[in-house]
């Protein structure tokens, strides 16, 4: 490769290549694109010198074990570049630096990607300042960086065709932060999960964000209620909220509108009330999962208007009443999690309807005192019935259950 002087673009990724890269691509003054990504390469960026390849458009890194040092400065005169990538380096020392020297970027990007390295050790972790410059960016993701400061709500300001906008996995400061005045409507992913991120949602983020796909806020301290202006994100398919503090109810706009819906997520809050209002029509819903909140009532009716559901857990709430006989009619469920609840009375029938089930959770309720001999255990794996009413002989019918892993029938009162 390296007599290849008026080589303008090189892409050897996913193959299995290790070793250096070697020191002769600084060459190849004419490369457009380098794309490395998803081999082996390892050892000192130093070998090989940026700096020299001014006509660079694309470069891409990622997926390999460099080593040593990056300073994003040897890129300042790269006017032609519009995206970089280096995410998911397998050695987590790389140290990338965007702040020494001072520079200033000759080049507008359109999409910029850093994961999993040291972020600007030497200047406490600071979100990359040259990205202040940007102003034509589709794509943002700065992941697992240990990234520090505010949270960047300039970058949304300074990037309105922004399209995804991930920031995972940081050690942000300050309130959660949208610009009022702007209308992302180009914006399809968001994601500042375990970002440290706390106060409350802005209560117009489903005006800002209106054609969201994917959303996700989870693992981080955010609070107060969840806002109903949410049900304007008629395009959204994903919505983790898991573990904040996020208290009220869910609101009626949000199980109404998001008809788009695949999974949502919403455990590990304090949201309290019925655990879907009444009217739902969350009808492409295929996950969800409610645990570790305040619910109380019944099961709420609304699921029936779920014909695609597969995951249900409302574990660790205190819903009461009993396990309804309509639940048999979400006949693709293969996960219903109902453990630690205030469920009481006899198992239904219509458990027997449910023949995809893999994991069945009724743990720690009241509810017995028999199994129906019907229900289908010949694919099941995880049968966790501990702490009900169950009474009489160890049911016969598990003896057929012979891809069982875990079977939890302990707190009973059988014989």
């Amino acid at each position: 490769l390296c007599g290849l002087r008026n080589l303008e673009e090189l892409d050897i990724g996913s193959n299995g290549f290790w070793g250096s890269l070697p020191s002769c691509f600084s060459n190849m003054t004419s490369l457009r694109v380098l794309d490395v990504q998803n081999n082996n390469f390892s050892g000192q960026f130093l070998r090989l010198s940026l700096y020299n390849l001014k006509s660079l458009e694309y470069i891409a890194l990622s997926r390999n074990a460099f080593e040593g040092s990056l300073s994003l400065a040897s890129l300042a005169n790269n006017h032609n570049l519009k995206e970089f990538y280096l995410m998911k380096n397998r050695n987590n020392s790389l140290a990338v630096n965007t702040e020494e020297p001072a520079w200033f970027p000759s080049f507008q990007l359109k999409a910029f990607s850093l994961s999993n390295c040291v972020l600007n050790k030497n200047a406490s972790g600071v979100i990359p300042s040259f990205l202040k410059e940007q102003y034509n960016l589709r794509a943002i993701q700065l992941s697992h960086n240990g990234m520090t400061g505010n949270f960047p709500s300039w970058l949304l300001d300074n990037n309105v065709n922004l399209k995804q906008f991930v920031l995972r996995g940081n050690n942000l400061s300050g309130s959660f932060y949208l610009p009022s005045n702007s209308n992302l409507v180009s914006l399809r992913v968001f994601d500042v999960s375990a970002s440290f991120s706390e106060g409350e949602l802005p209560s117009q983020i489903g005006c800002i964000l209106s054609n969201l796909k994917y959303l996700n806020l989870s693992n981080n301290y955010l609070k107060g209620g969840i806002p109903s202006s949410m049900g304007n994100m008629h395009r959204l398919s994903i919505l983790d909220l898991f573990n904040n503090g996020f208290t009220g109810e869910i609101p009626e706009t949000l199980a109404k509108n998001c008809t788009s819906l695949s999974m949502l997520i919403l455990s590990s809050n304090n949201l309290h009330g019925q655990m879907l209002p009444w009217y739902s029509n969350l009808t492409d819903l295929e996950f969800l999962h409610l645990d570790g909140n305040r619910f109380i009532g019944d099961i709420s009716p609304g699921i029936l208007n779920m014909p695609f559901l597969q995951v249900l857990d409302v574990s660790n709430n205190s819903l009461s009443g009993t396990l309804p006989n309509w639940i048999g009619d979400i006949q693709h469920l293969e996960a219903l999690t109902l453990s630690s609840n205030l469920l009481g009375g006899p198992l239904p029938l219509s458990l027997c309807n449910l023949q995809y089930l893999d994991l069945l959770d009724l743990s720690s309720n009241n509810l017995g005192p028999n199994i129906p001999p019907c229900v289908n255990v010949t694919i099941m794996r995880f049968l966790h019935l501990a702490n009900d009413t169950l009474a009489g002989p160890f049911p016969e019918f598990l003896s057929g259950a012979s891809l069982i892993v875990t079977l939890d029938l302990r707190d009973n009162v059988l014989s």
